[in-house]
């Protein structure tokens, strides 16, 4: 009797291994558009071409000799509006070493003619907590442009110098799991530059041709009680108060972070019905802030998830401040509810 199931196991590799594999080359990477979060399920050999990335400077003292393919994926894009890039790769297994390249294309796109302009092959085997381990990439407040395999110089860590890019440039990022096939990873851009998708603000006329006597302005009415009791969804998503908290001053300050593995999550906060924090990706390092509250004694602190990363739901650890007393609140973000802080004027 012909055994059967050989022929699909067959199939069934050569399906997974072209959907890892789809972005795996150069002449084949991902094309973007906008500056965002992106997600990459699965990552797993090297494409084709298993020589575009040999011979790599800051490889060469690695145990790769160079090479810095490995389960790789390509990123390609083209700035619109030159400034500062950055980026952050967030890997989906906390364990896994994250490398990266990133090469400047030809005005062509040709990848036969791309030039280094970023090297990281920083890692770490011995130590999950080590600055070369966990999420990596290109960040404000760094100079370094190049880091070594390894973790034993002064001053080494996950992270790379910002690019300074100018209108027309092509650029193409090879992101490698070093440790292992199968894990992916999320990545999200930054910076002043702009990128073809990416929203201008609108722009101010350069003469005004009317001139129209603005209308005065009503004079606010503070938040009441029945006002918040009123507020009981934002973004369509329902509000559930998870503390009361006391405070004796309207100038607070606040630090938000990720108090569990980072994946992605990106949250705004909201100040009752008022955005006052939008898009903040969310990393184990506290952000900090400082906000106003305007009058009225009773005032809702909201967590909404933008971007919900690798899982579900966003969890936020918010330390809140009044200058005598701090309070730690963990906040939890979801598709159909959110919590909330209400901060009562004492």
């Amino acid at each position: 009797m012909q055994d059967r199931s050989l022929p699909l196991l067959l199939l069934l590799f050569v399906v997974y291994t072209a959907s890892a594999q789809q972005h795996a080359d150069c002449v084949t990477a991902m094309q973007i558009c906008k500056k965002q979060v992106y997600h990459i399920d699965r990552t797993g050999g090297e494409g084709n071409d298993v020589s575009e990335a040999a011979f790599v400077p800051c490889f060469l003292n690695g145990e790769s000799m160079g090479q810095a393919e490995k389960n790789s994926t390509w990123i390609a894009f083209e700035i619109a509006k030159g400034g500062s890039l950055t980026f952050a790769i967030v890997p989906h297994r906390e364990e896994d070493d994250i490398d990266f390249v990133v090469y400047r294309l030809p005005s062509n796109g040709d990848c036969r003619g791309k030039q280094i302009v970023r090297c990281m092959a920083a890692g770490d085997s011995q130590a999950l907590n080590s600055p070369c381990m966990g999420a990596t990439g290109l960040r404000e407040g760094e100079t370094d442009t190049s880091e070594d395999a390894g973790c034993s110089d002064a001053g080494d860590n996950n992270w790379l110098a910002p690019l300074r890019t100018a209108a027309g440039e092509k650029y193409v990022i090879l992101i490698s799991n070093i440790t292992s096939r199968g894990p992916g990873f999320s990545i999200t851009f930054g910076g002043t530059a702009k990128l073809p998708c990416d929203d201008e603000p609108p722009q101010k006329p350069e003469r005004e041709t009317v001139k129209v006597k603005p209308t005065p302005k009503p004079t606010p009415t503070p938040p009441t009680t029945d006002t918040l009791s009123s507020l009981k969804a934002i973004g369509g998503r329902d509000i559930e108060v998870k503390e009361n908290i006391k405070v004796k001053a309207r100038t607070l300050k606040l630090k938000i972070w990720d108090n569990q593995i980072e994946d992605g999550d990106v949250i705004s906060v909201y100040l009752n019905d008022k955005k006052i924090i939008s898009n903040l990706y969310l990393t184990n390092k506290p952000k900090e802030f400082e906000i106003e509250l305007p009058p009225g004694r009773e005032h809702l602190i909201t967590v909404f998830a933008e971007d919900f990363g690798k899982a579900e739901p966003n969890t936020a650890r918010v330390v809140i401040s009044d200058g005598t007393k701090e309070y730690v609140i963990d906040l939890v973000a979801e598709r159909k509810k959110q919590q909330s802080i209400k901060i009562i004027l004492d």
